[in-house]
């Protein structure tokens, strides 16, 4: 193997780690024969050039690699894929406990998940498990922080 195919070999490893990185998201088959390309460009210069440059090459690929990581996030490709506001902030905090009690009737299908109408206020409520169909009573039975937990009120 000629040092053209191993330099070949260890930037085509780069590349493949960084589409990993900046395309695609998790860690799939691009990362992982992106670091397969980099152990075999070392293996291969270490077998080909000796050990000192097959420890040079794996050191090089091992600090290229990890210089990608830590500056891409920072560039100016990398600041438009991060979220930079987590959604936790935008959750509404307001107290809902005054709904215990209170009667509504379903916007949505409950499944177990759905929204309420309450008066002119719409809620996001949740039921114990049961499916609810749209457009039924229901009755608030608790409220444990932003949860909402209903039941299909009895018919009286």
């Amino acid at each position: 193997m000629t040092i053209a195919v191993i330099v070949a070999v260890l930037v085509l490893g780069l590349v493949l780690v960084f589409v990993e990185v900046a395309i695609i998201p998790g860690f799939g088959v691009a990362g992982a024969l992106g670091l397969l390309a980099l152990a075999a460009g070392a293996i291969a210069a270490w077998t080909e050039l000796g050990p000192l440059w097959g420890g040079v090459t794996g050191g090089v690929s091992v600090v290229a690699a990890g210089a990608m990581l830590y500056w891409l996030p920072k560039s100016r490709l990398g600041r438009k894929m991060v979220l930079e506001h987590s959604q936790a902030e935008a959750v509404s905090q307001k107290d809902r406990s005054e709904l215990v009690g209170r009667r509504g009737i379903t916007v949505t299908p409950l499944r177990p998940i759905g929204r309420v109408r309450f008066g002119s206020d719409e809620v996001d409520v949740m039921t114990e498990g049961e499916y609810v169909d749209s457009n039924q009573e229901v009755e608030v039975m608790s409220v444990e922080g932003t949860r909402v937990v209903v039941r299909t009120s009895d018919v009286r």
